[in-house]
């Protein structure tokens, strides 16, 4: 049975295309929390969102034998476009969730060119 696409995300190039808040985390405050800077609005793709079991290798040009992404307990797993203002640490809303991202790695396309970055995060408290 496929799955329904959850609100304001379009189904695109098999994967579900949304759009994003990337929030900078510049910081810590005094009292531990995280300092937040610029904020950006960027789409990305969605692969696997929290309760998704899925293996995702296969969409980003992987395979669990010869995988290009460290294994990890990641919650969510997004695609980036290369011109992202995202990186580690950075907190990223989309689709009614708040993520942070813990691992950034480049995929790349048949040419070997840089095609876009593979986010994995997870659920931000």
């Amino acid at each position: 049975m496929p799955r329904k696409p959850r609100k304001g995300l379009s189904r695109s190039r098999g994967d579900f295309e949304a759009r994003c808040t990337i929030t900078k985390v510049t910081g810590v405050d005094h009292q531990g929390r995280p300092a937040l800077g610029e904020k950006s609005e960027e789409l990305c793709s969605i692969l696997k969102l929290p309760g998704d079991n899925a293996d995702v290798s296969a969409k980003i040009g992987s395979s669990p034998e010869h995988s290009t992404v460290p294994p990890r307990l990641e919650d969510a797993v997004l695609l980036l476009r290369i011109s992202t203002k995202g990186g580690i640490n950075d907190i990223i809303e989309v689709a009614g969730l708040r993520l942070k991202a813990i691992a950034i790695s480049p995929s790349y396309d048949s040419v070997g060119k840089i095609a876009y970055l593979v986010v994995q995060a997870v659920i931000c408290d």
